[in-house]
């Protein structure tokens, strides 16, 4: 059995680190040769307000929404409330209280800090989307796809790899369903 920390403040950064490989992943999946993976799997596709050139994703989840972009993640509840941001430039998971999407500029909308435990619970929206998106790029894009991902974000100079996507899932899943293992844990075994 996979041993867990205690502190949920573990478990938001091992989740940011996983995250800032989503986002890659993300990027990659908008170039995918079928076409948009992200718009595949349902999520709308609209101009950034922020920046140009760039797209911004949207998806209702869980009574809320799930917003993409190129500098930021999030879940936000539908009628206001406690959501998440995790934002690529600070590589953390914040609490997000508005009824609107974060402006995908680096640097603009950094969310609220608060207790670790409190920020975890915020984000287990957004980390079970992944978990459900990743489940569907396995069946629908293959294995091959995402690998192919991951080697190429550890072949970048600035490329910051977490876990392979096997055990990326894996502890996607665990992150949603119980307290997560370590990632070096997981790549032990």
């Amino acid at each position: 059995m996979l041993s867990a920390p205690s502190n949920p403040l573990t478990h938001l950064n091992d989740a940011a680190r996983g995250l800032s490989q989503q986002m890659v992943w993300w990027g990659n999946d908008v170039n995918h040769p079928d076409g948009n993976a992200l718009v595949r799997y349902g999520l709308e596709r609209t101009p950034s307000p922020g920046l140009k050139g760039t797209s911004c994703y949207s998806v209702a989840w869980h009574s809320g929404v799930i917003d993409l972009h190129g500098a930021v993640a999030s879940w936000r509840p539908q009628g206001g409330g406690v959501g998440c941001i995790f934002s690529r430039d600070l590589h953390r998971i914040d609490l997000w209280q508005a009824d609107c999407a974060p402006v995908p500029v680096p640097g603009h909308d950094r969310g609220e800090a608060g207790e670790a435990a409190i920020r975890w619970s915020a984000a287990q929206p957004l980390l079970g989307w992944v978990v459900a998106y990743e489940k569907w790029v396995l069946e629908t894009l293959g294995s091959a796809w995402r690998v192919g991902c991951w080697r190429t974000l550890k072949r970048l100079p600035m490329g910051k790899p977490w876990l392979p996507p096997p055990l990326a899932l894996q502890w996607w899943e665990l992150a949603v369903t119980t307290h997560p293992p370590r990632p070096k844990t997981l790549l032990k075994n």
